[in-house]
């Protein structure tokens, strides 16, 4: 029995040690997310801006990529995987930054969201390797929380040292070079081409530091026994894949979870990645100022995640998840016209920004634990797979029409988050109708299987 419970407790610790080695990674790939999302499109605007316009294609093909490598756990584990996170983001960084090719932008910006998009593809599957039912939702949580500070830190950061280094290229102070961000498109070249370069400097500084999230990887203590269950033969063909895959969604739940979650993704990518691009350049706020508003949205995440298991005890998960995105619409609709609140816009525009972030992602971790529900463990990985494929595709369409439609004109900026509400209503209802009666709650069949 000694000996048991001696096996028992190391067991734990390496579970528990793998789990924060992972929120480790996680927290400095959101580090890398932050100036990604932020400085990163913002500099596409100015070096190459149909990729800008079309930000989300981009993220989708990542998506899609990270999606299929997602189906390798089984083969060749989490760990391996994950070192693609912090090379691919690296190496995409000091290529756009040194080597003067237009097409690179587009092959790098695919590679720089692998980078971050593959650590959300995988974490779903690899929380449940090493957790159970009873500690799932806390973990879940925890790991985004802590993730979305590193976010949130950057995403302010990268304005800011962007406007620093902008002052010291023009020879001027920071209050000079923030009012000149205001009207980034009526720059003189040369004070344009300087603010390129200081773009530039916070981009080689996030190089750096996706290089420094590879040790934590490196330091995951995985055995193949967290990975070789979810193997039903020692070799799988392709065709085996493919039935797997199939065998995933041919319920109900999944079938209608891969809908609401298509929904959402083009929802998200016609406003989402483009906040700095809409305050700064639709609502005239200063580039500082607006990375800034940002940056407190996702501290926003940060404390509203927190919250999300006392809220999900309350309220159940899917009342919980469907809420929150119905509550979020008031806030997106305040967003859109913040221009009509005068010289209230930025604390007006900032509190709703605040509201709006927290309220949706409170709902993340139950996003990323409710499609390992609704399948078998075995299964896990292929359905994180399908969603996260189905995502790429549609955040890929939601790119394709803000590049060629949308976005023609800056006004559909605003637009976006017209389109994006109707949509969160009609996933909400799906969400409501499909999922209330038998996920609401945790049912005593799924704890008892893990």
């Amino acid at each position: 029995m000694t000996g048991n419970l001696k096996d028992v407790n190391i067991t734990r610790n390496r579970y528990i040690w793998n789990i924060w080695m992972f929120i480790i990674s996680f927290t400095l790939s959101n580090f890398v997310s932050g100036i990604i999302y932020d400085t990163y499109v913002n500099y596409l605007q100015e070096v190459a801006r149909p990729v800008a316009t079309s930000f989300w294609s981009y993220y989708g093909y990542a998506t899609f990529i990270s999606a299929i490598m997602v189906l390798l756990v089984n083969k060749i584990g989490y760990k391996r995987i994950l070192l693609f996170c912090p090379l691919t983001s690296f190496g995409a960084l000091i290529a756009i930054l040194y080597l003067d090719i237009p097409i690179l932008y587009q092959i790098m910006t695919v590679l720089a969201l692998v980078g971050l998009q593959l650590h959300y593809a995988i974490l779903g599957p690899y929380i449940a390797a090493y957790t159970t039912s009873e500690n799932k939702t806390l973990w879940y949580s925890r790991t985004y929380w802590i993730g979305y500070i590193g976010w949130a830190f950057t995403t302010y950061l990268g304005g800011y040292l962007t406007v620093l280094r902008f002052a010291n290229r023009i020879n001027g102070n920071f209050s000079e070079a923030q009012n000149l961000t205001k009207y980034i498109d009526s720059l003189a070249p040369n004070l344009k081409s300087l603010y390129i370069k200081a773009n530039g400097d916070v981009l080689l500084l996030t190089a750096i530091v996706a290089g420094i999230s590879l040790i934590p990887v490196l330091l995951i203590r995985e055995k193949r026994e967290d990975y070789k269950s979810l193997d039903t033969k020692n070799k799988e063909s392709i065709k085996d894949k493919a039935r797997t895959i199939f065998r995933a969604i041919v319920n109900k739940y999944a079938l209608a979870y891969v809908i609401y979650w298509a929904l959402i993704n083009f929802g998200m990518g016609l406003f989402t990645p483009y906040y700095t691009v809409f305050l700064n350049r639709n609502l005239h706020i200063d580039r500082s100022t607006a990375s800034l508003l940002v940056s407190i949205s996702y501290l926003a995440m940060v404390l509203f995640i927190m919250f999300t298991p006392k809220v999900v005890k309350k309220l159940g998960q899917i009342v919980t998840l469907a809420g929150v995105l119905l509550l979020s619409i008031p806030f997106m609709m305040i967003i859109a016209n913040g221009d009509k609140f005068g010289k209230f816009m930025i604390p007006v525009v900032g509190i709703a920004l605040f509201i709006r972030s927290g309220l949706a992602n409170l709902g993340s971790p139950i996003d990323s634990s409710l499609p390992m529900e609704i399948v078998k463990k075995e299964i896990r990985p292929a359905m994180s797979s399908i969603i996260n494929i189905v995502a790429g595709l549609m955040s890929i369409v939601s790119g394709k029409f803000t590049g060629d439609y949308l976005f023609v004109n800056q006004a559909g900026y605003k637009t976006g988050y017209y389109i994006a509400a109707g949509l969160y209503v009609v996933g909400s209802i799906i969400l409501l109708l499909v999922f209330m009666k038998n996920y609401n709650r945790p049912r005593e069949e799924e704890s008892s299987a893990n």
